[in-house]
């Protein structure tokens, strides 16, 4: 992702830029906030009362025009110590402006990977779509957004957690594909034990047992999200793990080989 010549910013993970794969603090929360703002849609306008509502959680200082002023100012600094231009950061009458290409983003470097990755994975190439996939899980050094103190950032930052839980998914899927049924059992074990009410992840747990040969312990799972469904929210396994359960009951193998494609 990141090449001699090239600024990467950093969000998943603490906020940061990085030049030549070596880290570039970001001084000050405020300023780390006000990149961090910016940064999820680059090329975009943001309004300096969005940016207040992120970066103070709604409840803005007085003297917030000012301090959005000396932000914008030293996160040109920051960026023209990183090899950018001033510019980088552009200031308009409703707001601020990042002028740098989405892939100087990690977020959307990992987006894009992905996209490409589930595509390989589509057409079987399995070693492929796995080696591309460890180089994309790796943008990850942390939760995103992971040392920003405001409350809506670090939302947007669980959100973006989303992606990459289904991005270990995939991975997990991947292995399944090339025989490594094991990895793939103990990727969505994790999984399912930090978010026992995704359905998808034990559909994907109980195809990983089964082509692993463990009929009994496919089954199990269908019945513990069974529990867990029933307990937390009062509802049934949906039509989805339902046909899976049934196409194990019936060893049916060319459904369970196309039946969870990602």
């Amino acid at each position: 992702m990141t090449t001699r010549n090239s600024v990467t910013i950093r969000l998943l993970g603490p906020v940061t830029l990085v030049k030549n794969a070596m880290p570039l603090p970001i001084p000050g929360q405020r300023q780390k906030r006000f990149l961090s703002c910016l940064a999820l849609r680059p090329g975009q306008v943001i309004s300096k009362d969005l940016i207040s509502e992120e970066s103070w959680d709604g409840e803005p200082p007085l003297t917030v025009s000012g301090q959005l002023q000396t932000s914008a100012w030293m996160v040109r600094t920051a960026l023209e110590k990183a090899g950018l231009s001033r510019d980088a950061v552009g200031s308009h009458d409703s707001g601020y402006e990042l002028r740098v290409p989405a892939q100087a983003i990690d977020l959307f470097v990992f987006r894009d990977m992905v996209r490409t990755i589930r595509e390989l994975y589509a057409g079987g190439q399995h070693k492929d779509a796995s080696e591309r996939l460890d180089a994309a899980l790796a943008l990850w050094k942390g939760p995103a957004f992971a040392d920003v103190t405001s409350g809506r950032l670090r939302l947007k930052g669980e959100a973006l957690e989303e992606e990459r839980t289904a991005a270990v998914e995939l991975r997990a899927l991947i292995d399944v594909g090339l025989g490594h049924y094991s990895e793939a059992i103990a990727r969505l074990s994790e999984l399912v034990d930090r978010d026992p009410l995704r359905e998808d992840l034990y559909v994907s747990l109980m195809k990983a047992y089964y082509a692993e040969g463990r009929q009994a312990d496919a089954i199990q799972v269908f019945h513990r999200a069974k529990r867990q469904l029933r307990e937390h929210i009062g509802i049934n396994p949906g039509a989805r793990m339902t046909r899976m359960m049934q196409a194990i009951l019936r060893q049916d193998e060319q459904f369970l080989r196309v039946g969870t494609s990602a």
